[in-house]
């Protein structure tokens, strides 16, 4: 299996454009909409997020984010629905594809035996908390 880390807009292409089963995550903040994909018959599932991109609660200078941190609450249903995963391509997706997204992914393919095949246009730099989280939630920790 395919697995492609990328930002929204990418994610919502990649789904247009699906050949093959491809399931997808996709992971948004506390505070924004579900993203809507559009309607393709090779999409076989999909799993909505939501979490904010933070692995502390305060910033260099001292400052609280004013948003919740990532809980393990935020994460039920993943372990279930990679369990189930009998697709060809699995997009992982957040905003911009780099932090939550790459976190998840990295969890997933580590959970799956590190036998897919990871992809990622942009450079990634897996959000610790979100990682741990992820590792958590389907037991590989």
């Amino acid at each position: 299996m395919l697995i492609q880390i990328c930002g929204q807009a990418e994610a919502v292409r990649l789904a247009s454009e699906a050949r093959t089963g491809t399931s997808i995550i996709s992971i948004t903040s506390k505070e924004d909409g579900d993203v809507v994909f559009p309607d393709n018959p090779n999409i076989l599932s999909v799993l909505r997020l939501k979490f904010n991109d933070l692995y502390r609660e305060y910033d260099d200078e001292g400052f609280p984010y004013g948003r919740p941190l990532p809980a393990s609450e935020d994460f039920e249903g993943l372990r279930d629905f990679v369990e189930g995963l009998e697709c060809d391509t699995l997009i992982v997706h957040c905003w911009e594809g780099a932090s939550r997204s790459a976190a998840v992914a990295k969890a997933v393919y580590e959970f799956r035996g590190k036998t897919d095949e990871l992809k990622a246009d942009r450079e990634i730099s897996p959000n610790p908390l979100v990682y741990a989280l992820a590792c958590g939630e389907l037991g590989i920790w």
